[in-house]
C-alpha cells in the first residue's frame, strides 16, 4: 500500500491541489455543521486526520475566528507537523488564532485522543492508505461524541484520468466508502458534490 513520503510535502500545497479541491469549501462545510450541530455559546473540538502541512487545517482555523473551538491537527509525522506549525506562524504572527490548535503525533491505528471527546472529525486524502478501514472507522467513533459529525475526503477510484493523488488500483470508490461506513454503524451519510476528482462524505455517530 503506498504511503505518502513527507519530503514530497510541496506537492499537498501545489496549484494543481488547490485547481482540484480548493479548501475553503470543506471548511465552510466544517463551520455549517459546527454551527447546526452544537449548542450555542458551547466549545467545539474538532479533528483533522491527516492533517500534513496544513492545506485544509489552515482554512478551518481561519472560519473559526470569532467561536470557541480546539481544532486538533492529527498526523503521523512530526515532519508534517513541524510544517503545519511554521505554516500557522507565516499566516498569523499576531497570534489571533494559534493558541486554538492543537499538534498531536499519532500511531497508525490509534490517533492518540479521548474518547468521545470530538464534535467534528475532518479526515482528507488518508483512507485509500489504511490497511484496516474497518478497525480505523472505529477509531473514529472512539473518539467521536456521541452524535457527532466525521466528514471522509479522498481520491475516488471512478476518476477516469487522475491528474493527482494515488493510481487508480490503490483508491476507494464513492460507493466503497460509503459500503464501509454503513458496515461501520455511521448514520445520517450524505454524499456532497465538492470535487470531481475527490469524494465528500459526511455522517454521524449515532446519538
Amino acid at each position: 500500500m503506498h504511503k505518502f513520503n513527507p519530503a514530497d510535502h510541496k506537492k499537498l500545497t501545489s496549484e494543481l491541489r488547490y485547481r482540484l479541491m480548493p479548501p475553503g469549501i470543506i471548511a465552510d462545510e466544517v463551520r455549517r455543521i459546527a454551527d447546526e450541530s452544537v449548542k450555542k455559546n458551547k466549545p467545539v473540538n474538532i479533528a483533522d486526520v491527516g492533517s500534513g502541512n496544513g492545506f485544509f487545517t489552515i482554512p478551518i482555523l481561519k472560519r473559526f475566528h470569532d467561536k470557541d473551538i480546539a481544532l486538533f491537527a492529527v498526523d503521523i509525522s512530526k515532519d508534517m507537523l513541524d510544517l503545519l506549525k511554521e505554516s500557522v506562524r507565516k499566516e498569523d504572527p499576531e497570534g489571533v488564532f494559534t493558541s486554538k490548535l492543537k499538534l498531536i503525533k499519532c500511531k497508525e491505528s490509534s490517533l492518540s485522543l479521548t474518547d468521545e471527546s470530538m464534535n467534528i472529525i475532518f479526515m482528507s486524502n488518508v483512507f485509500h492508505e489504511i490497511t484496516d478501514k474497518h478497525l480505523y472507522l472505529n477509531e473514529i467513533k472512539r473518539v467521536l461524541k456521541k452524535g457527532g459529525y466525521f466528514i471522509l475526503v479522498d481520491w475516488k477510484k471512478e476518476d477516469d484520468k487522475p491528474k493527482m493523488g494515488p493510481p487508480s488500483e490503490e483508491r476507494v470508490s464513492t460507493d466503497e466508502a460509503v459500503k464501509f461506513l454503513i458496515s461501520a454503524g455511521f448514520d445520517d451519510i450524505k454524499i456532497l458534490p465538492f470535487y470531481a476528482s475527490v469524494f465528500s462524505i459526511t455522517c454521524r455517530k449515532k446519538p
